[in-house]
């Protein structure tokens, strides 16, 4: 019986050890955010190739691309106890590039998903000439800038419904049209928002397009804290 006992314990011991190996955690774009705002020395590590990288990355980020991480070249990050989160294009990639790291003594991984969903800041060769900004951000450039606009780019039914205080109805489609009536001054700053950052970032695009030259974009109302009205202004 003790001897069943001990063989027993020591199997038990055996399991645990395996089990308590260091993994990599998956967290939301918004935690990655909050991670590297608190550590300004943490590492976004970039795993997406040459190419991808060069055209548009996550501000900051580094690249060192998932074939590099196969071989085991690891030069670029040196120093295992760095906190360091993971992306590429879809997720697929950095699920595989953080298992890596773990597997070879990086204490600290995190995986935050794609490129495909990110609505920070970014640079690279195509971005696109607009600047994503928080919603603080737009605040103070209201605050201080008499000549600012916030404009809506959503449809009249949704500007109707509600709106924040003080945004001029430019739906996309105006823009598309080149109708510019509310927004004469192409040099002024001007703020765009949607419903959820889509139509916002499409129409500041346009909006380089057509030749603005301070244009931001700040998301969408869902996620707006201040004064919203109802109907039009």
């Amino acid at each position: 019986m003790k001897k069943f006992l001990t063989a027993l314990m020591i199997l038990v011991v055996a399991i645990c050890a395996g089990c308590g190996g260091n993994s990599y955690k998956h967290i939301s774009q918004d935690e990655a955010k909050k991670i590297v705002a608190a550590n300004p020395e943490a590492i976004i590590l970039d795993v997406r190739t040459f190419e991808e990288f060069s055209k548009k990355r996550v501000t900051g980020a580094l690249l060192a691309t998932i074939e590099d991480l196969r071989e085991g070249n690891f030069s670029k990050i040196p120093d295992k106890e760095a906190t360091i989160l993971v992306y590429c294009h879809t997720g697929r990639r950095a699920e595989e590039a953080a298992q890596i790291l773990v597997d070879n003594g990086y204490k600290n991984v995190y995986e935050f998903g794609g490129f495909i969903d990110w609505k920070g800041p970014v640079e690279g060769t195509e971005v696109d000439g607009y600047k994503h900004i928080s919603q603080d951000e737009a605040r103070e450039i209201l605050a201080t800038n008499p000549n600012a606009v916030l404009i809506d780019c959503r449809f009249p039914k949704n500007y109707e419904e509600k709106h924040i205080k003080g945004a001029v109805f430019v739906p996309k489609e105006a823009v598309m049209a080149e109708n510019f009536e509310k927004i004469p001054d192409k040099d002024a700053p001007i703020i765009c928002y949607c419903g959820d950052g889509n139509r916002a970032r499409q129409t500041a695009k346009l909006l380089v397009q057509k030749g603005y030259s301070d244009v931001y974009e700040m998301g969408g109302i869902i996620d707006w804290t201040g004064e919203v009205v109802e109907g039009a202004e």
